[in-house]
């Protein structure tokens, strides 16, 4: 007997034993547990082949994201797609990235008082942006916006939480549904929904009150009431990014997440580095990743060096120092960013 079905047959006659019983709660944990790891097995094995196809044909998808008070990305084209599968002990996860990405600017005014804050609300959502001016502030924010979709297990509500990062506008928003409410129609749904045609994908979401939505880039208003002090904005800001920051790395078939809290990611072409990189100009230990002061910071101890390329910027060589990281762009060890570069590191912060 073919072993998978085998077991697929004990399962279903244990599942039936506990729910008859109603005794053994641990039991009927796990059973959920199951058909959530099930469920988004199904999710990713959709996305899989709907990122293959999408990279592989390429359409010409089309998008103007408006941020809020500050004007229209205009005309972005959606591409550049990748997928993530985590499974731990006590977490799944699927996720989806993509790009909008034009050559465009767009250039806005902002209040002095609220230059910096604003920055960095804005780089918070992957955003590319600079100062033009810092008196009157005046910044460029260009036609590069990361999108995700991510899928996370919940296994003590027998769900699946969704979070849909910069897809309609600059904002996490959070959602839920049961995991017996996947199927073909909604995979079906779904794959409309991310090359963004008619479909009734959101219908069957439940808004999830419960975790932090955040839609940023809205300016203060300039009527606004209160004491503006250096500790109120901190503390607003605190508020706001209470939620663990992520790096997410991309090497030949191999993605990396990692959190804020994790402790030296280490880079190199030595079997026990986090993200083997099999170059001849690598170091055995070529560069550490840390977390430092709410943002990924590299940190090179290699003998070539490390060159850094944001998206939209330009190239930082780094020896022996320590560079932050922000948006997204590439990582190349002992070697120039350049396209013939077979070992090139794609980032991502978010």
């Amino acid at each position: 007997m073919n072993i998978l079905e085998d077991l697929k047959k004990q399962a279903e006659k244990r599942r039936q034993d506990i729910e008859q019983s109603s005794q053994q709660s641990s039991g009927l944990r796990m059973i959920r547990s199951m058909q959530i790891v099930t469920g988004l097995q199904q999710l990713h094995s959709y996305l899989h082949e709907l990122v293959e196809q999408l990279n592989f044909v390429e359409p010409d998808i089309r998008v103007d994201m408006p941020l809020d008070h500050f004007g229209i990305l205009e005309n972005l084209r959606q591409g550049d797609y990748k997928l993530l599968f985590e499974s731990s002990y006590n977490k799944e996860l699927v996720c989806l990235f993509c790009a909008l990405n034009n050559d465009s600017k767009l250039e806005v005014d902002i209040p002095d008082e609220t230059g910096k804050h604003t920055m960095e609300m804005i780089k918070h959502q992957g955003l590319l942006a600079n100062f033009i001016s810092q008196s009157p502030a005046r910044i460029n924010i260009q036609g590069y916006v990361p999108v995700r979709i991510e899928f996370v297990s919940d296994f003590d509500e027998a769900g699946i939480h969704i979070t849909i990062h910069n897809y309609s506008r600059i904002a996490d928003e959070n959602y839920k549904f049961k995991v017996d409410r996947i199927s073909d129609e909604l995979l079906d749904e779904l794959g409309k929904f991310i090359v963004r045609t008619e479909n009734t994908f959101m219908d069957a979401l439940v808004e999830d009150s419960q975790r932090l939505s955040m839609g940023y880039l809205q300016q203060p208003d300039a009527d606004e009431s209160g004491p503006q002090t250096e500790e109120m904005d901190t503390s607003r800001l605190r508020s706001l990014f209470n939620r663990e920051h992520r790096l997410y790395l991309t090497y030949h078939n191999t993605i990396k997440d990692i959190g804020s809290r994790t402790h030296g990611f280490i880079l190199g072409r030595a079997k026990d580095c986090d993200l083997l990189v099999n170059s001849d100009l690598a170091s055995r230990h070529h560069a550490q990743l840390v977390y430092r002061k709410g943002k990924f910071v590299l940190v090179d101890q290699s003998t070539n060096g490390t060159f850094v390329k944001p998206q939209g910027g330009k190239e930082v060589y780094v020896q022996s120092e320590a560079l932050p990281l922000s948006g997204s762009g590439f990582i190349s060890l002992g070697k120039a960013v350049s396209v013939d570069n077979e070992h090139l590191i794609y980032y991502s912060c978010q």
